[in-house]
């Protein structure tokens, strides 16, 4: 779509993305390109309006990544420009999958963190030259002091780990979308939602690519 440039927009548009929202009137809006990252949106008398930021509005220049609501269907004119042959599912959920498992991977060595330098601890107290009791109170210190180092370390590594997952689930919920009625798809491999062949909403029921 070149600057200056025009299309309608709605369930009956000239849209690349398809919509099938019924609160999505046939002709809804307009959509025009006024710069390199900016669009005017024109509501064209539509039953349920067109919203940006929470206002309703007749006309309003956006961004490519600004949220617009056309009636109660979410979107954004980078969205609406997009074809759903040119979006790959198939290599969101892989890049998905593969940033949790290196997270998971972490967690696994997070658990030997917390148990492998305890018991080096009490080796080492155990080979300390000394008598019985001596040995016994420097193996208690030194585990005990290992051990809360090792928490320390591996609690900071946890936190980090659950904040990466909830980044990679709400990059996943805003990439991993239906690409006709931009709906969230289930937390499911991409593999055996296409085995179904169709979006599992059943408002939208459209062929997935």
């Amino acid at each position: 779509m070149k600057i200056g440039e025009e299309i309608s927009i709605g369930r009956m548009g000239q849209q690349p993305m398809h919509i099938a929202d019924a609160t999505v009137d046939p002709q809804h809006a307009l959509l025009r390109r006024t710069g390199d990252d900016t669009y005017q949106i024109v509501d064209c008398g539509s039953t349920k309006g067109v919203f940006v930021f929470g206002m309703r509005i007749k006309r309003k220049t956006v961004n490519a990544d600004t949220p617009i609501l056309l009636g109660s269907f979410k979107t954004t004119a980078k969205q609406l420009l997009q074809s759903a042959s040119s979006i790959n599912l198939q290599q969101v959920w892989d890049e998905y999958e593969t940033e949790k498992r290196k997270w998971d991977r972490k967690s696994m060595i997070v658990n030997y963190i917390r148990v492998l330098p305890s018991m080096l601890a009490m080796l080492l107290g155990l080979a300390i030259p000394g008598e019985a009791q001596a040995r016994i109170y420097v193996t208690v210190g030194l585990t005990v002091t290992v051990l809360v180092i090792s928490m320390i370390a591996s609690e900071k590594i946890m936190t980090k780990k659950n904040m990466k997952m909830a980044e990679l689930d709400t990059a996943l919920q805003s990439k991993y979308v239906c690409p006709h009625c931009h709906r969230p798809l289930p937390k499911t491999p991409y593999q055996i939602l296409k085995q179904k062949a169709y979006c599992p909403n059943p408002a939208c029921n459209c062929p997935l690519p």
